[in-house]
């Protein structure tokens, strides 16, 4: 990506959906010819626009909660009740009640998210904004500028910090950092050593974490270097045959999908209930990897190795995962699922099992 700053622009596609879910797109993929795109460019059209960050917040109706507080709420008969020890949340337009919270829970909109981006400009580059769940809720992301380094030459990974808030008490105001993979945008796991974790409840006090985040994010760059080499020693770990590196992978695939193989399912045939099957019930799932896999190996023309499998697995999971008739609909539940949800559950438990097979994790 070309990180131009001057007057503080960001180089960038601005866009949006038929539901205004609004995105800043960033171009790294035409300027270095990577054809993949994620689940963020999926939620809308294209509109050219050269846009600062501020521009870029207030255009996309990020910064204003579009919502109002009132201790009322309508019951099934259309008459008013007034809460107790509780608060509505009510769509300022619509007048739909979003949420109800505690009378302790505050409303906190976007401007530190905003701060975040703005005061730090020097590090972090403006990739992403979208909004979704009625505008209730605001994804944002940023890549560390001048941070990106290879696996292997040809494939830059980026660590991103990404930043969820909401307006109806869905999420607490949070600070994730995401690896991605710019060849295919796969997620390649959420950092969470200790270190590099910072999360927080609405509060007034919200405001003063930002001041920690300089430094923060300058020791991102040096962190990324240890994922690169966890990455590299899946690199090093090569499979002889083909039916040993498919083993690996299936034994993997399980592992990583272990949750969706929990309880029972009625059998088609017998119309009986049964424990649930790899084979028979995740068949779409195993498809979509082994596919995956044999891209990454160029249908096994290239000698596989773990980070090969890895990609194949995380494929799925980003890009896959949720599919349904509506693009933009499984973009967005993949995007939340990714950020705080099962799927970036599972890739994170992929990886350490990758690891295990490594001397890094060994």
């Amino acid at each position: 990506m070309n990180y131009n700053n001057e007057k503080n622009q960001v180089n960038t596609v601005y866009s949006a959906d038929s539901n205004n879910a609004l995105l800043v797109e960033n171009r790294y993929r035409a300027k270095n010819n990577f054809k993949a795109i994620g689940n963020e460019d999926l939620c809308g059209k294209a509109v050219d626009q050269n846009v600062s960050i501020r521009d870029a917040f207030e255009q996309s109706g990020a910064l204003n909660p579009p919502v109002e507080i009132t201790p009322f709420i309508e019951n099934s008969f259309g008459n008013k009740v007034e809460l107790k020890n509780h608060k509505a949340i009510v769509d300022s337009k619509t007048g739909k009640c979003m949420s109800v919270m505690k009378n302790s829970y505050e409303v906190q909109d976007n401007e530190p998210i905003y701060n975040i981006f703005e005061q730090n400009k020097n590090i972090l580059q403006l990739e992403y904004i979208t909004l979704f769940n009625d505008n209730g809720c605001i994804f944002v992301s940023g890549g560390i500028k001048d941070a990106d380094l290879e696996v292997t030459k040809g494939d830059p990974i980026r660590r991103r910090l990404c930043l969820i808030n909401s307006y109806t008490g869905q999420y607490a105001f949070k600070l994730v950092l995401i690896d991605f993979r710019l060849f295919c945008f796969n997620q390649l796991g959420r950092i969470n050593r200790s270190q590099n974790k910072l999360s927080f409840r609405h509060s007034k006090g919200i405001n003063d974490y930002t001041k920690v985040l300089p430094d923060f994010l300058k020791h991102q760059r040096e962190d990324l270097k240890n994922s690169i080499e966890e990455l590299q020693a899946m690199v090093k770990i090569n499979y002889k045959t083909r039916a040993d590196s498919m083993s690996v992978l299936k034994t993997l695939a399980q592992q990583m999908l272990a949750d969706k193989l929990v309880g029972k399912v009625k059998d088609k045939e017998t119309k009986e209930y049964r424990a649930k099957d790899f084979d028979k019930d995740l068949s779409k799932e195993w498809s979509d990897i082994k596919n995956n896999f044999y891209k990454e190996t160029n249908n096994f023309e290239i000698a596989p190795n773990l980070y090969q499998m890895f990609n194949a697995l995380n494929y799925q999971q980003t890009h896959c995962e949720q599919s349904v008739k509506d693009d933009i609909k499984g973009a967005r539940v993949r995007l939340e699922s990714l950020v705080g949800g099962k799927c970036g559950n599972r890739v994170d438990l992929v990886r350490k099992e990758c690891l295990k097979l490594t001397t890094v994790g060994a």
